[in-house]
């Protein structure tokens, strides 16, 4: 009887070790390719469904700039041309793949390969745009030198780079606009352009690679991430200044 009683607690004590271990790891779904629409290396057409669980708190877009020498006019060519896009790419490949259920970013996944979160100029884009209400929204890097890039949801919003929440500088500013000073390798440091990745020398063409992921927390509080999904690498047009 003894030996019945203390299997029985082993039991019920082993099932809470577990029960507590999945509710440690909430489910966040993954955006859909299917609601993703790329127009060369210009445009973006995103549909976020709705978070509906409480430990949702809405979505994050991280991103990288390139500086490179050769222009490319498709994704495909700048991922097979480029050793440094090619690299980012195909190691975020496998938590992109959404056959690979498990493989879940952990929260320096992004930062580890140099990827930064992307702001709005004026307003909190966690309340505007990646919300956890869901909804549709376009990415648009205009080719038309001096045109900053936006992301328009019936509202138009300026991209805004980050600037490590205050630890680098980005010059010549925070907008995502091909310029002397983006382009210059020199400036592709910790305390300046941290979001840029190049080689030495000045480049001539700059392009931005952007995933999407949902954001949630768990038990402890932490930050959790769901499965990110590719949007695009866009080129950024000239600064006309």
């Amino acid at each position: 009887m003894n030996r019945l009683k203390t299997l029985l607690i082993f039991t019920l004590y082993l099932f809470t070790l577990l029960s507590c271990g999945i509710d440690d790891i909430p489910y966040l779904p993954q955006v859909s390719e299917s609601g993703i629409v790329r127009e060369l290396t210009n445009r973006a057409s995103i549909i976020l469904p709705p978070l509906t669980d409480s430990y949702s708190t809405g979505y994050v877009i991280f991103y990288k700039i390139y500086i490179i020498s050769q222009k490319s006019g498709t994704v495909p060519e700048l991922i097979a041309n480029n050793s440094r896009i090619s690299t980012d790419y195909n190691t975020l490949y496998n938590f992109t793949d959404p056959t690979k259920a498990s493989s879940i970013p952990s929260l320096t996944t992004f930062s580890n390969s140099g990827f930064y979160e992307l702001e709005l100029e004026g307003v909190n884009i966690k309340n505007t745009i990646l919300s956890k209400t869901g909804g549709r929204f376009n990415i648009m890097f205009e080719p038309r030198p001096g045109e900053k890039p936006y992301i328009d949801n019936g509202t138009r919003y300026l991209l805004y780079r980050s600037n490590g929440g205050g630890t680098f500088n980005p010059r010549p500013d925070r907008y995502f606009l091909s310029s002397t000073d983006l382009n210059d390798y020199a400036n592709a440091i910790a305390t300046v352009n941290a979001d840029v990745s190049g080689q030495s020398g000045v480049s001539e063409f700059a392009y931005a690679s952007m995933y999407i992921v949902a954001v949630g927390t768990n038990q402890n509080f932490s930050r959790v991430y769901g499965k990110p999904t590719f949007i695009n690498i866009f080129e950024l047009t000239e600064s006309n200044k």
